[in-house]
C-alpha cells in the first residue's frame, strides 16, 4: 500500500521554525511561477519539483536563517548572486537571513525559479 502523502502545512505546523512566515512566502511565490510547479514534504522538509526535475527543499536547520538546496539539473548554467557553491552533483545553495534579506531577494530567486522551470519543459 502506498504511504500517504505528509501534508506539508501540518509538518511546519509541528515544526514551528521561527521563520514560518517567511517560509510560507517561498512556497507561495515558488508556486505562483509554474502551475507545474508541486510541492512535498521530503527530507523532513517542502520540497518543488517541476516535471520530473527537483527545484529545490528546504533546509530547515539551524533556525536562524533559510538554506535552500538547489537540485534542478540546470541550476549550474544559471549565473546568480543567490546561488552558491560548485558540487560535483550540480547542487547549488541559497541563504536568506532574516525577513528582510527574504524580501529583498525574492525578485532574485522568483527570476532563478523562473529559469530553472523553464528548462524543464
Amino acid at each position: 500500500m502506498p504511504k500517504k502523502p505528509i501534508d506539508v502545512d501540518a509538518a511546519l505546523d509541528e515544526r514551528a521554525h521561527p521563520m514560518r512566515a517567511q517560509i510560507d512566502l517561498l512556497r507561495q511565490s515558488t508556486l505562483a511561477i509554474d502551475s507545474r510547479i508541486t510541492e512535498e514534504w521530503k527530507w523532513n522538509a517542502p520540497s518543488f519539483r517541476v516535471a520530473d526535475d527537483y527545484l529545490y527543499t528546504f533546509m530547515l536547520r539551524p533556525d536562524d536563517h533559510l538554506h535552500l538546496v538547489v537540485h534542478h539539473p540546470a541550476a549550474p548554467e544559471i549565473t546568480s548572486e543567490l546561488l552558491e557553491g560548485d558540487y560535483a552533483d550540480g547542487r547549488r545553495m541559497i541563504y536568506l537571513r532574516g525577513a528582510d534579506d527574504v524580501a529583498t531577494k525574492l525578485p532574485e530567486l522568483t527570476r532563478v525559479l523562473h529559469a530553472l522551470s523553464e528548462r524543464s519543459r
